[in-house]
């Protein structure tokens, strides 16, 4: 057995305004329940990011060639609402799990076994104060931190230090949470992560079993005519088994092209073809 599956992550970036037509486009090929969903998002951009968060395992599974055609997987859940995809003429099935912020939507997917693959989840902080310090910045997440987290931030002494631990924590866990499949409001309170000691405790006892993965997303964003520079904090989560949780920091870009792939969306856009009635459920494109 495969006690090791490797995994996959696409980072798909919108790195220029998106067009009326182009939102509609992608629209079509999801599901009525999500479009309806997508409808009620007031926010535009909001919605084209979570419209192309639903087309992503699709498109995944359609370029990795997972041994049968995409339209021969299906969408599940697990006892603890964890999606995934399956085949029944396959023992193994399609894990996966998407996040997004800003210019930029992601997906963490792998291939396997279902014990091994279905618990896997990513989480993206965009590394920006909302125009204020990065203290008062923090406060707003006061109530996902533990009393040791607040102490190794406020003992930061630089703000883009403040905000790349806050940033590390807060996606360590909801990266945690999402490959657990538990709901949002999860008490996040219960996970206490020692970045330093690279630890973590759920109630107070030591999680066990886990690979955490984590590095930076540095894209050039067209704003109103202007190049910016725009970082995140990436992190994933995936169950492998293991005796010990480990802490994976990525920063060599070579070594991670085999694995994290940056993708624009005129890409993604170009790929697309108008979809035809029958593809109108959820097992599409």
């Amino acid at each position: 057995m495969d006690r090791d599956p490797k995994f996959t992550i696409w980072i798909i970036t919108l790195n220029r305004q998106i067009h009326k037509d182009e939102d509609a486009l992608c629209v079509k090929y999801i599901d009525a329940k999500s479009q309806k969903k997508a409808m009620n998002i007031a926010d535009r951009s909001e919605a084209f990011r979570f419209v192309m968060a639903q087309l992503l395992p699709r498109l995944v599974m359609r370029n990795r060639n997972y041994n049968r055609p995409p339209t021969q997987w299906y969408y599940n859940t697990n006892s603890s609402a964890k999606e995934y995809y399956s085949c029944p003429q396959e023992n193994k099935v399609f894990g996966f799990s998407t996040a997004w912020s800003e210019s930029i939507i992601t997906i963490a997917s792998s291939f396997g076994r279902k014990s091994q693959v279905v618990n896997i989840g990513m989480e993206v902080m965009q590394l920006v104060p909302r125009n204020v310090p990065a203290r008062e910045y923090t406060e707003a997440f006061a109530h996902k931190l533990t009393a040791n987290e607040r102490t190794l931030l406020d003992s930061s002494p630089q703000d883009d230090v403040i905000l790349r631990r806050l940033c590390i924590i807060l996606t360590v866990k909801s990266a945690y949470v999402k490959a657990l499949g538990q709901p949002l409001g999860f008490d996040y309170g219960r996970i206490d992560c020692d970045i330093p000691h690279e630890t973590i405790r759920i109630d107070g006892k030591p999680l066990k079993g886990w690979e955490f993965r984590l590095f930076k997303a540095n894209l050039g964003v067209v704003r109103k005519g202007l190049l910016i520079e725009e970082s995140y904090q990436c992190s994933t989560a995936m169950y492998r088994g293991l005796d010990k949780t480990v802490f994976i920091w990525e920063e060599d870009a070579k070594a991670m092209a085999s694995w994290c792939h940056f993708i624009p969306i005129d890409t993604v856009l170009q790929s697309l073809q108008p979809p035809t009635p029958k593809q109108d459920q959820k097992a599409t494109p």
